[in-house]
């Protein structure tokens, strides 16, 4: 019976994911706890933990700290605490039960994608009209953001695209997809993911070349960013003149960067809570205008992790990266294709998360699971 819900848990997530997508995404957490409660299967949990034991407890070890983090925040209630510790385990069920279903899966996701990849195309020839349709009163820039998150949906799940279709031997279905993808990043000026598509692509060429080196590059790589990134990132960008010339949204990065790297070393082994960044009130000059320190998030998961979680955070983050690609590298040793998928989808979604994202938005959590869950299909395939 659990094959029956785990088969209607694919389709249920992949035929809703387009227009949750191109809405904004704010739905693509309930259609994954939805998907994830369906695919509920004892027998693909117990396989899980018997084949990545050592990765599963660290991650769910590093979910759960971040979750008691919240007892030491200056963020009034736990919201944020109760969101994710109901939406990681359902994840990871909607992970570990749908990913079992390997063929219908790859033709959900495929369909899911190119819909997706439709309807963005209509937003950005005609002016976001489908948008402006169903929310008409909406400013114009939050219109902009939710299409950005669309965009960002179809990067996050556009390598397994490409990697179903190789695996079901449909080569020039793949090219073509991948150069729409392409193109859709451009017209809605994210800076941020035609870097991501970039670093995707690269990955995914290692990977064919070298499956083994290039996931453990992707993973060993994040994993060194996440410790260093609040030493390295004030040297980095120690020259003020970088404020003068970037364009004002990654000066305002800039200012909040050097902001969170500074209030890192006050808390750095906690650090300040879950949804700290929420209840800063500091305010600081970036070009010239006042603007508000955080922002909602520090759009750097790596310096959120560090702020809000500090430094044991930080390792359990590092660790569960580490582990991760020890744990793909010997899946996916053998299988070029899901590799392939695989290290572009962490280095898209690596790119994405350290210079867009709060850490612990819902929807953003909701479409890594989901491109997980269509990567570990590429991966039961078989060619």
């Amino acid at each position: 019976m659990d094959g029956l819900f785990g088969r209607l848990a694919v389709l249920v997530v992949f035929a809703l994911l387009p227009a949750a997508a191109i809405g904004g995404g704010l739905a693509l957490p309930v259609i994954m706890c939805v998907g994830g409660a369906l695919a509920l299967a004892p027998r693909a949990i117990i396989q899980g933990f018997e084949s990545s034991p050592v990765t599963l407890s660290i991650f769910l070890l590093f979910w759960a700290w971040v979750v008691a983090s919240s007892l030491w925040s200056p963020y009034p209630g736990h919201a944020q605490a109760a969101k994710l510790a109901a939406l990681i385990p359902l994840g990871l069920l909607f992970v570990a039960g749908g990913g079992r279903h390997g063929r219908l899966l790859l033709a959900a996701g495929c369909a899911a994608a190119i819909v997706l990849a439709g309807l963005l195309s209509i937003e950005a020839l005609w002016g976001m009209p489908l948008n402006h349709a169903a929310t008409p009163q909406t400013a114009l820039g939050e219109l902009g953001r939710k299409v950005s998150r669309a965009s960002t949906v179809l990067l996050s799940v556009g390598w397994a695209t490409a990697g179903a279709f190789l695996a079901t031997d449909r080569p020039s279905f793949a090219r073509a997809a991948l150069l729409l993808f392409a193109i859709l990043m451009l017209p809605f000026g994210q800076l941020a993911s035609l870097v991501a598509f970039g670093a995707g692509l690269c990955a995914f060429a290692l990977a064919f070349a070298a499956p083994r080196f290039a996931l453990w590059s992707v993973c060993g790589g994040l994993a060194a960013w996440v410790l260093a990134a609040p030493f390295l990132t004030p040297l980095i960008l120690a020259d003020p003149r970088l404020t003068e010339v970037l364009p004002l949204s990654w000066s305002a990065r800039i200012g909040i960067w050097d902001y969170v790297c500074a209030r890192i070393v006050e808390q750095p082994w906690l650090g300040h809570g879950l949804d700290a960044s929420r209840a800063v009130t500091d305010r600081v000059q970036v070009a010239g205008l006042d603007i508000r320190a955080i922002q909602l998030h520090p759009h750097s998961a790596s310096l959120q992790i560090w702020f809000e979680t500090g430094g044991v955070g930080a390792v359990l983050a590092a660790l569960a990266l580490l582990s991760a690609g020890q744990a793909l590298s010997q899946s996916y040793a053998q299988h070029r294709i899901a590799a392939a998928a695989a290290a572009a989808t962490i280095a898209s979604i690596g790119v994405i998360a350290n210079v867009s994202f709060g850490a612990w938005q819902e929807w953003w959590i909701a479409t890594i699971m989901i491109a997980a869950t269509f990567v570990r299909a590429v991966g039961a395939t078989r060619i």
